[in-house]
Parts: C-alpha cells; structure tokens; sequence
C-alpha cells in the first residue's frame, strides 16, 4: 500500500511539472526565440483599457519581421484567447531595420522588439478575482535559414475597483517600446503624388526647425508597391524635402493612400528625438512627376550639388586618360603630336581642337542615348551599350582591325591614329577626330576616381543639368591634348621621332589584343559560346582581310591590283562581320540575363509519390525545399537556379527537379523535411542514378559553380 501511494504522489509530481509551466506566466524559450507576454499593470479594472506587450528577443543575427516583410518573410501575428468580453485592438508596430541580403532587402528586427496591444475589458468584472490573457504568437525567424516559429504565452492579472496598478519593473519597457513608435504630431506636413514609375513624398518641416540631419528611409505599410531594394532619392529643396521611391511595376497596386514610416538615424525634430515618423496621407495620381531641379536644391542634397558634381566630373575626365581602357588609344595620340611636330603651330592646335570634339561629339551621343532611354523607363548606366552583344562585336572588329593596323599587317591612307605621314591635312583631321571619337567608346567599360560620383548623381538630373556634366566630363579628357596641341614644346622631354616609335606602336597593338580579348569574355558571359564562335572566325576572317590589304593594296602595287585587293578585303570584312552578327536570339538572352531575376528551371510539384515513383525510375532527382518568404531561397533562386548553365546541366544529365514550397503550412512537406534530419528551408536534396543511391546534400546558400560542381559529382548510371 505503500508503495502504491509513493507511485500516485511521484506520478501527481510529474503532472504536476509539466503541466504548471504551461499556466503559469513567464518567458516561453525556443531554439532561436524567447517569447513573452508582459503587461503595463499589475491589476486591472472594469471597462478601463490597459496595456500588453509581446515582447520576443532573437538571438544574435536572427531577424523576425515587420507587418510589410518586404522582397520575403512573414510578419510577426498575435491571436488573442481572451476571456468573454475582452478586446484586443490592433499590434503597434515599432519602427523596422533595412536587412539587406543582395539583391534582397527585408524589413524586419534583429533587435529585441515588444508589440504592444490595447486590452479593453467588459463592465463589471467582478474583482477578487484574476483572469488570464493568452496569446498565439506566431513568427519566422531567418538568419542563413528560415524557422517558423510559434509559443503560448499567458498572463494573470489581478481585478480591483481601484485605478489599475502600474508595474514598475515593465514601466521601462514600455516607455522604450512606445519611443519606437512612429511619430504622428511633430509638426512635420506632407504629401504623396505618383506617377507610373515612382511615388513622390514631400514634406515641410515645422517652423524654426534646423535642417534634418541624414537620409530618411521610407517603409510602406503594404508589400507590393515599392521595390524594396531600391535606392531611395532623398533631396532638400527651397520649400522642404522630397523623397522619391521606384514603384514596384509588376503590380498594379495604386493605393489612394500613403502609409508607412519615415526612419532617420538622427531623429525628426533634433537629436535624441523620436527617429521614425508616421506616414498616412492621400495619394494623388499625376501623369508624370516633374524632375527635381538643381536650383530648386539647397546645398545639403542628398546627392553631392551640381557645382562639386562639375568639378567631380572635370577630374573623373582627367583621370579617365589613365585607365587601361583610354590610355592604348591616347598614347598612340600623343604619338601623332610627336610626328606633327613639324608641322605648323597652328595645323597641330587644329589637330587637338578637332581630337577634343570627337571626344565631345561622342560623349554627347553616349549621354543623350543614356539620358532618353532612362526616361522610357530603362534602367541604364554608364557603359550601357556594353550590354548589346551587337555592340561587343561591333567594338571588338573595330578593335581587332585597329590592333592588325598596329602591327604593321596594313595600313590606310586615312589612318585613325594620326600616325601615318602620308595623310594629308583633311584625312589628318579626320583622324583625329575619328581618334577622340574611338577614346571615348572605348572609355565606356572604365570609371576613374571622381567619376563614378559625379555621373550617379547626374542621372538624378533634369536632361539639361546631366549634359552638362557629361560635357565637363569630356572636357576633363580632352584638356591634356588640347595643351599638348596648343604648346607643342612641352613635347621636348619625348624622344625625338625614331625607330622607337615603331616599336611602341606595336607594343600597344598588344595592348588592344588584351582588350579584345576582355570583350570577348564579356560577351561569351552575354550570349553563351555559340556567339563567341563566330566572332572569333569573323575575326579570321577580317584578319585575312587586313591581310590582302597590306600585301596587295599597297600603292607600290598596280592600279587594278590594289582594287582588286580592297575589293575583296572590303568583301571578307563584311562577311566577316556579318557571320559574327548576333542573331535575335543571342540579344534575347543577354537581356534574360538581366530582366528575369528567377525561373527559367522546369520545375515539377513535389509529392512523395512523385519522388518514389522517379526514384523506381532509376531517375536522378533534385528536390528543392523553399518558400516564398525564404530571403536564401529567393537569392539562390535568382542566381543558381537562373543560370542558364545550371539548366542545360540538369537536361543534359537528365534530372528531374522537383520544388517542394513551403510557403504555406503543409504537414506532408515538414515531415519529409524531419526525415531528411532538416527543420527549414532552404534545403537541397540530391538523388543520382539508381533506387538505391543516398541522398547528397548541398550548402543552403549556392551559386552557380557550387550546383554544377554538385552535379558532376553526382555518380552516373550502373
């Protein structure tokens, strides 16, 4: 009998343990979050509303999310069990962190946060007694992995007739909590217009007010407006500020309000004040928002101001001279000024004058292309038109030519480097014309110190202002040999014209070999090898073109045979051209690479069955565990499983991808992943040929090498 009542009470005990905890109030621990239910009272009173805060604390670089996500995750959600007539209002967001993961950016906390809540309880609650609040809290929790995450959490409170009690030991807290909320009534007056492309924000300060330290970011409320990763254009103008956001134009969200937060680090009304404003003004809808002027700019922009632009663009132009994409082109310049020596003073300051404008005739088409193609709504740069393989081919024959010229493999009567002494004065302007013209072009895949400044916030210009740059951005590479031209004595510390000469010519006709080869690269990465293939035997045959040019075309030859001679080089050339012309679908697919940010893999829905019925097969399988809300996923889907290499592999090899998504709950997904010895996504299963093979797994952030080594890896049939 004994025994039997040691039995019941060691039984009564253990009950005991598990169940108390589950009642009881206090923190709830999981492996990457502590969740906990805290309340600004002690006691409460009837139809008096009162505070609580879910309060959840991640682990160092663990992140849970805002009520907007933004590019992927989930927002934090509290579902209440409340007593019978109880209220519970709405979560009161703090303000959010930017987490960047390229080319995402969520909007989340890696800090500790507490969600506060209004509690309104009903008429006449009898006191004495205490009630319980409880709360769902459900999360996800990322770092190189995403969890979700839930807990219960519970607390007692106390009924009185008596004003409710504050709890000192959480009066802390709450202050903190309630500082990160974002401001309403700071004097601080705004409102929102948008176009088809961009949301406008504009803003009056309150009156004596200093001018705002930093550069707000704007939060919206609701995930499919903006694009997230977006540089945002904050400017201080003569009446205020403006903010302009990019759109996010795969959705045809137009709200008729702007909500959101406006967060700065130095706070909105001086420092230490509150850093993050509240935003819920109307949205009007305009065709198109007008360009932010420069004179409408007060000194503290948010880009550098037009006049440091000016001078940033005059020394990036310098400076360009020197880079390894100009500095073949200009010395073969310097070195027609050492063979003009001899001529007029006069003669040779025109062959400078005439070698700026071709610098400035080019810069000016370059920038007018640029500047009109971005107001069609292209998102383009500097060195745009390397994006054209039509372009790459073009500058790499013009190259290649140029570099056989060089070599002393042909020359021409009208020679683009102003090298050639029997030229005569028109053909000699020419030149250097077509010189500076040619400098430019090949500027384009090179930025110098200062540069990269001033032509970023160019484009932030109306057309006028951002030509003016570009205008002083030629300026700056043209000046040297202007001078040069202009005072040709300071040539004299150059040796004199020699065999030297012929020597060093051939040496930068290596110089543009390397370059060729460089653009090659660029487009075999544009368009794959089949184009690169027949660039390359284009190029044999404008070599052979150059060729017959120099061994036959030379004026010691017969009339008819110099005619004949050009005749068919000007026919291989074009041929040659032709033959290693992208074709539409080369164009296509470089711009893939640009415009399609994921997809391309035939992905099948995952099912176990699906998977043991491929695997009876004997097929080779990839199972991909994602979600929508997965930054990793998300980023390996944009740059592993886009890669055009990556999808010809799997088809070469005949593997069967399968996506399992995630995004949703789903039980079958979760307990195929607890088998695997997996609690997340991303995870990346591997089968090779054969029912029998293991499963290889493979890293959760990829790239393209890392799946294509995994795949060669991979053992074959038998």
């Amino acid at each position: 009998m004994i025994q039997v009542d040691r039995v019941c009470v060691y039984l009564l005990t253990l009950l005991l343990a598990a169940v108390i905890p589950v009642f009881s109030d206090g923190p709830v621990k999981t492996d990457y979050v502590t969740a906990e239910l805290v309340s600004e009272n002690t006691s409460i009173r009837s139809s008096t509303p009162f505070w609580v805060g879910v309060r959840l604390e991640m682990k160092p670089l663990w992140h849970t999310y805002w009520v907007n996500p933004g590019d992927s995750g989930l927002e934090t959600r509290i579902d209440w069990n409340l007593p019978v007539g109880f209220e519970a209002g709405p979560i009161h967001w703090p303000y959010p962190e930017r987490i960047v993961m390229e080319p995402l950016v969520n909007f989340g906390y890696e800090r500790a946060v507490m969600l506060l809540v209004k509690i309104t309880p009903p008429e006449n609650l009898e006191t004495g007694q205490e009630v319980t609040l409880e709360a769902q809290v459900a999360w996800l929790v990322c770092k190189e992995i995403c969890l979700p995450g839930e807990a219960t959490v519970r607390r007692s409170l106390a009924v009185r007739d008596t004003p409710p009690e504050p709890d000192r030991g959480q009066a802390e807290a709450f202050t903190r909590a309630r500082a990160e909320w974002p401001a309403r009534d700071t004097g601080w007056s705004m409102e929102a217009r948008m176009d088809e492309e961009t949301i406008r924000l504009s803003l009056m300060p309150p009156e004596e007010y200093d001018a705002l330290q930093g550069e707000p970011f704007f939060f919206p409320h609701h995930q499919e407006l903006i694009k997230h990763a977006a540089p945002q254009h904050w400017r201080q103008v003569n009446s205020g500020y403006t903010l302009d956001v990019s759109r996010d134009t795969q959705f045809d969200h137009e709200p008729d309000r702007l909500t959101g937060a406006l967060v700065v680090e130095h706070g909105w009304r001086g420092p230490d004040s509150e850093r993050a404003l509240a935003v819920d003004v109307p949205m009007e809808r305009v065709d198109r928002l007008e360009p932010v002027t420069a004179a409408e700019r007060i000194g503290a922009d948010a880009g550098i101001g037009l006049l440091p632009a000016i001078l940033f663009a005059f020394i990036g132009g310098l400076m360009l001279n020197l880079t390894p994409c100009v500095f073949p082109i200009i010395s073969l310049k310097i070195l027609g000024f050492v063979k003009q020596a001899g001529e007029s003073r006069v003669m040779v300051a025109k062959h400078g004058l005439v070698f700026a404008l071709g610098v400035l005739v080019l810069f000016w088409i370059l920038a007018g292309a640029l500047i009109a193609l971005r107001a069609a709504g292209q998102q383009l740069g500097w060195g745009f038109q390397l994006q054209s393989p039509a372009f790459i081919v073009f500058i790499t024959s013009l190259l290649f030519i140029l570099a056989l010229n060089l070599f002393g493999v042909f020359e021409v009567g009208m020679s683009w480097t102003g090298l050639d002494a029997r030229v005569n004065t028109h053909s000699g302007l020419s030149g250097s014309f077509f010189t500076g013209a040619l400098a430019t072009i090949v500027a384009t895949p090179c930025t110098a110190p200062f540069m990269g400044v001033a032509l970023g916030y160019a484009l932030t210009l109306s057309a006028a202002e951002a030509l003016l740059i570009f205008t002083v951005l030629g300026i700056g590479m043209a000046l040297p040999y202007v001078l040069l031209s202009i005072f040709p004595q300071w040539l004299q510390k150059l040796p004199k014209p020699g065999p030297w000469m012929v020597s060093f010519k051939q040496f930068m006709g290596f110089v543009l070999l390397a370059m060729v080869v460089g653009l090659i690269a660029v487009l075999g990465h544009q368009t794959g090898t089949v184009t690169v293939l027949h660039l390359l035997y284009g190029l044999f045959l404008m070599g052979l073109a150059a060729w017959l040019l120099g061994r036959w075309g030379e004026l010691s030859r017969p009339i008819k045979t110099r005619v004949t001679a050009r005749v068919v080089a000007l026919v291989l050339i074009a041929v040659g051209l032709a033959y290693a012309w992208p074709d539409a679908d080369a164009v296509h697919r470089a711009e893939g690479v640009e415009t399609r940010p994921a997809g391309g893999m035939p992905w099948q829905e995952f099912s176990p069955e699906r998977l043991e019925e491929l695997r009876a097969e004997g097929r080779p399988v990839f199972i991909n565990f994602t979600a929508a809300w997965c930054t990793s996923c998300q980023v390996n889907e944009r740059i592993a499983f886009s890669n055009r290499r990556v999808i010809r592999r799997f088809d070469e090899m005949g593997i069967v991808p399968l996506k399992a998504d995630w995004t949703l709950r789903d039980d079958t997904i979760a307990t195929v992943l607890a088998g695997y010895g997996r609690s997340g996504v991303p995870t990346y299963v591997l089968y090779g040929h054969g029912r029998d093979r293991e499963p290889v797994f493979l890293p959760e952030l990829l790239t393209p090498g890392l799946v294509l080594d995994a795949l060669e890896r991979m053992p074959g049939p038998g």
